[in-house]
């Protein structure tokens, strides 16, 4: 379901050093008597990667991260396949120190990255923010998340009946243009992968929670598909602009987050034309796509050494 446009080898030396600090940084302690290469199923699941800011294990679908907005309130920030809430609550719990669940934030609607929202808003109670051109008004007047978004195929139905339920997401806010929705929380509308796609920036920790405006694959950024795309040019024009302000970390909503460098690496991409298909990009794609796929369907697990 994504297009790979890789950025050279040579463009990515600050991005892979960013990289191997996401590495470093994934791996918890063993405890006495473990095994230093092995992962440590007594530990807490959630990985911590900068002051304020966990990316959850035991998820399938997009990547699935909770940070602390400045009043130290917590927001979830995507949600992934629509089995996940009950690995997201034990997550959660691990490392809220007893803080409740304030806001889930949406990057766009795709089942991947809000499956788990409808479960998750009747569990917490928490708020959501989603972008205003993936929501819709329902026959009661309210704002919810729009049932489907995009092109209808079948990989896009199957998807949808095993990523998520049926079950209607209320949404408190629906965001039209560049607003704090949190405490030092800021969402940025960046359409084009869907009409309400939605970045959200975290001043405090100099990084982006970006969903599927750019994917991590393998240390390089890559574009999301043309065909996965509702309006191609306008994706392509929102990721020039956002490239031009993107900060030093940014996470994406697929592969491994970025740390340092990611700015840097975003405005080089941007500025590469789309590649022509030829057979040898045909093949690397179809390797770089099995590779997105098996991620994405697979339970995330700590990264081990």
């Amino acid at each position: 379901l994504r297009f790979m446009s890789r950025v050279p080898n040579r463009q990515f030396r600050a991005m892979e050093n960013g990289l191997q600090v996401a590495a470093d940084l994934a791996v918890s302690p063993p405890r006495d008597g473990a095994p230093s290469g092995a992962v440590d199923t007594l530990a807490p699941v959630a990985e911590r990667l900068a002051n304020g800011l966990w990316w959850l294990h035991g998820t399938r679908g997009s990547n699935v991260f909770l940070v602390a907005a400045d009043d130290g309130s917590i927001a979830l920030v995507d949600t992934g396949f629509g089995d996940n809430a009950e690995a997201i609550i034990r997550d959660i719990a691990t490392v809220s120190d007893g803080r409740p669940l304030s806001a889930i934030l949406l990057t766009h609607r795709h089942a991947d990255h809000s499956g788990s929202a409808a479960a998750l808003v009747e569990a917490t109670k928490a708020i959501v923010v989603a972008g205003h051109g993936d929501c819709i008004e329902d026959e009661f007047g309210r704002v919810v998340l729009q049932p489907t978004v995009g092109r209808s195929h079948f990989a896009r139905f199957a998807m949808r009946r095993m990523g998520g339920g049926s079950a209607a997401v209320p949404i408190a806010t629906a965001v039209q243009h560049e607003s704090e929705v949190l405490p030092g929380v800021r969402a940025i509308p960046v359409p084009g992968h869907t009409e309400g796609s939605l970045c959200y920036a975290v001043d405090r920790l100099g990084a982006a929670f970006v969903g599927d405006l750019v994917i991590s694959h393998r240390g390089r950024l890559a574009r999301s598909m043309r065909a996965a795309n509702r309006d191609d040019a306008r994706y392509l024009h929102t990721l020039a602009e956002f490239a031009a302000t993107a900060p030093a970390t940014g996470l994406p909503g697929h592969g491994v987050p970025i740390l340092s460098g990611f700015g840097a690496a975003l405005r080089e991409l941007s500025a590469l034309p789309r590649r022509p298909a030829t057979p040898r990009t045909t093949i690397e794609r179809a390797g770089r796509m099995a590779h997105f796929t098996h991620g994405m369907w697979r339970r995330r697990k700590p990264v081990t050494r």
